[in-house]
């Protein structure tokens, strides 16, 4: 409409107010060019820095032969069948494979030449080249991130398995945590500014596998939580709890009273990422006043243990169900009942639950 006065937005990179374009389209992000250009030239370096200190590709894949190990040992010990074993070790001389590849595209990451490779392999530079060329790894690691399931390792004590009920609602639980967890690893991503693109180039996964997991049609193994939430700035440890939930994981019964305690805040804090990270006073108003903004920063940076009634409000405001959430709070106060010996400086109780744990 004619006369009508400029909209104006915020520059992502300068935070100075410019004019936003009218009509249709992409709207500005940046007020100029050499704005866009500096901003793309901090991502290219965030992108540096990330590889750099990112775990080597070798050693996320020592890890899970490392379970794979245990898991055929205890095997063993137990007298499994033959076909168990032999899954075992067909999944282990495949991931053998895809160790050598990583192990030398990280040799050649931190700058070992063809002959020094050769050298190492005990075969011709020619050979070494033809054999793990960086396109040729790089496609084999999508292929395994794309293909890898997570480790089935059996209990080291045999439990009665759930009932029909139970596992009705340990599958909505874990429907919900994907979710939350779909929600934090999307928040992040958006926070950092990376494109699909910049986050491929940097982590051997492809964009529609990214994109897969980012729009909750994929639950991605913890390896590539953790590489993805370091990548967009985050904290691996926030998600824990998430993750567990959404791959059916179910932990021990007690803990000592610090990681009793971590668990519970960390799967606050992944809610609390989930959402938005929405500011305390959002918050407040989310749980109809049940909880004041000054309580909610207090719980959310670990200076307090909530009651039971502020947790589960905590929680609703987050859009999160405190049933998920119960068996973390109840662990943390059966710990504090149970324990004979507890830290010096146990992390201050807020008001006392108000009903029986």
């Amino acid at each position: 409409m004619a006369g009508a006065s400029p909209r104006y937005d915020s520059c992502r990179y300068c935070q100075e107010r410019f004019a936003q374009r009218s009509g249709p389209g992409r709207k500005k992000e940046y007020c100029s060019i050499d704005c866009r250009g500096k901003a793309q030239r901090e991502r290219d370096g965030k992108l540096r820095r990330h590889a750099r200190n990112a775990l080597p590709l070798g050693g996320r894949i020592a890890e899970d032969l490392h379970a794979l190990a245990t898991a055929l040992l205890k095997a063993e010990y137990e007298g499994r069948p033959l076909a168990d074993l032999l899954r075992y070790a067909v999944e282990m001389g495949r991931e053998v494979d895809y160790y050598a590849s990583a192990a030398v595209q990280d040799a050649r990451n931190r700058g070992a030449s063809w002959d020094q490779v050769a050298e190492a392999a005990q075969i011709s530079a020619t050979t070494a080249r033809t054999r793990w060329p960086e396109s040729r790894v790089k496609e084999r690691l999508e292929r395994r991130t794309g293909e890898r399931t997570s480790v089935r390792i059996p209990p080291t004590v045999a439990v009665p398995g759930p009932d029909a009920a139970e596992r009705k609602l340990l599958s909505k639980a874990s429907k919900r945590a994907s979710a939350k967890l779909t929600s934090a690893l999307s928040h992040l991503q958006r926070a950092s500014g990376l494109t699909l693109r910049e986050v491929a180039d940097q982590t051997s996964m492809s964009p529609s596998y990214i994109s897969r997991i980012l729009s909750g049609r994929r639950t991605p193994p913890w390896s590539v939580v953790c590489t993805l939430a370091e990548l967009f700035g985050g904290e691996p440890a926030e998600l824990t709890v998430l993750f567990e939930s959404a791959h059916g994981m179910v932990p021990p019964a007690r803990h000592a009273i610090p990681d009793a305690v971590a668990r519970l805040q960390a799967a606050l804090r992944g809610l609390h990422l989930a959402a938005g990270r929405p500011q305390a006073a959002v918050i407040c108003k989310a749980s109809h006043d049940a909880l004041s903004a000054e309580t909610i920063e207090e719980i959310l940076s670990g200076e307090v243990i909530p009651g039971w009634e502020q947790t589960a409000a905590l929680v609703s405001a987050l859009g999160g169900w405190p049933a998920d959430v119960r068996p973390l709070w109840q662990a943390v106060h059966y710990t504090f009942l149970l324990c004979l010996d507890p830290p010096e400086e146990p992390p201050r109780l807020s008001a006392a639950p108000t009903e029986s744990a």
